[in-house]
């Protein structure tokens, strides 16, 4: 199917005038543009899809006004993909650029979501619409997601999702994560674990230190131990191309005044994990690392929501490069499967289908600016590999 430029690019542009950003990077810039969240793109896509064509629309409320929206397209066969797609964008208080008026300049759509990832919902959004005016349908039936939540919060969206798919007993052929990949299928993903240590000290005036237990102090040999911990995980080699573990300290808070003997402090740490790595004996490690280094009482608390099957992360991602759909989607772009060490909603899916790919354009370095764009040779380019997805021949 061949769509002109503009009307990809003004489709994407549509979506990106809606703000959506998750309420955890909200600010005072994303909140003069209307009630931060999901809830307003969700109703949007939800009116989308029916008008293009759409034999079921569900919107699906996972937290308060941030439902997750379900399109269901009849296909000419009962084979089932799905396309996932996160409605939520990052913090727009560090751009430089107006973050919602999707302007279409210099051969590309502006602002915030437009690369990250509301182009591969407008693009199918474009064909939809445009099969469903000339009375087409896709080859398999297409279940189109809008997911909430994926930039922050734990993957919620697709935590929910995940089990909402199982009760309808969907048998699910492939399914295609949207991320900025370059065009480049990705097969494999790091799970994470991530988890606040707090050391518990005894405040006092710090002219009589003497009198007090410094908090601060005490989690200076967590600090090490975790560090060499890291250490441990960099030189044991990797099973598959994700390669090994890692340990990183990521925040750091403590200590009330400048002249009080701190009685808290807390770190956040992150441990990717990789294939053969069950996160239930990650927490168990990392909670074993922290409570024998430390010389003071300490808290070790998980900070991503649980798995629907009670896990505190989910596992690694990792399938073959030789599947259908990652060969496929290779020889159609001209590029090579890979594996990334960024978080996407795939990390929830994991045994949801026959065959599971983050893909879409444009580049996850360029994610995040403070500027945002996704040039319209690349919608181009991706309207083409979805018609050949889904209207083979």
């Amino acid at each position: 199917m061949d769509l002109d430029g503009r009307v990809l690019a003004e489709a994407v542009a549509e979506l990106v005038r809606i703000p959506s950003v998750n309420p955890l990077h909200t600010g005072p810039r994303a909140e003069e543009h209307g009630p931060v969240g999901e809830g307003a793109i969700a109703r949007h896509l939800a009116d989308r899809f029916d008008r293009c064509g759409a034999a079921e629309v569900v919107l699906d409320e996972v937290r308060p006004d941030r439902p997750n929206v379900y399109g269901r397209f009849p296909g000419r066969s009962d084979r089932l993909v799905v396309l996932d797609v996160h409605t939520d964008t990052v913090a727009v208080e560090h751009m430089t650029d107006p973050p919602f008026d999707g302007r279409i300049e210099h051969d590309a759509v502006w602002g915030r979501g437009a690369l990250d990832t509301k182009a591969t919902m407008g693009v199918v959004l474009a064909l939809l619409a445009a099969m469903h005016r000339d009375g087409r349908r896709p080859d398999p039936t297409l279940l189109l997601v809008g997911s909430i939540g994926e930039e922050a919060g734990g993957l919620l969206g697709a935590t929910r999702f995940a089990p909402w798919a199982r009760q309808q007993g969907l048998r699910i052929d492939q399914l295609l994560v949207a991320e900025p990949t370059g065009f480049r299928p990705v097969h494999g993903l790091k799970g994470l674990v991530l988890i606040e240590v707090t050391t518990h000290g005894v405040a006092a005036h710090s002219a009589r230190p003497d009198l007090g237990v410094n908090a601060i102090d005490a989690m200076v040999p967590v600090l090490a131990a975790f560090a060499a911990a890291h250490e441990r995980l960099s030189a044991t080699p990797g099973r598959t191309e994700l390669g090994g573990g890692t340990l990183s300290v990521t925040q750091i808070t403590g200590g009330s005044g400048s002249n009080v003997i701190p009685d808290r402090c807390s770190i956040t740490v992150g441990r990717r994990i990789v294939p053969g790595e069950d996160p239930v004996d990650v927490l168990a490690e990392l909670t074993a690392i922290a409570r024998a280094a430390c010389p003071v009482p300490c808290d070790v608390v998980s900070l991503l929501p649980r798995t629907p099957d009670g896990r505190p992360a989910s596992p690694a991602f990792y399938q073959r490069p030789d599947s259908g759909l990652v060969q496929f989607l290779a020889r159609t772009c001209g590029t090579r499967p890979t594996v990334a060490p960024f978080g996407a909603n795939a990390l929830r899916y994991s045994g949801l289908a026959e065959e599971l790919v983050v893909f879409g354009p444009g580049s996850i370095e360029d994610a995040h600016q403070a500027t945002e764009r996704i040039d319209i040779p690349d919608l181009r380019r991706l309207a083409d590999v979805l018609t050949s997805w889904l209207s083979p021949g």
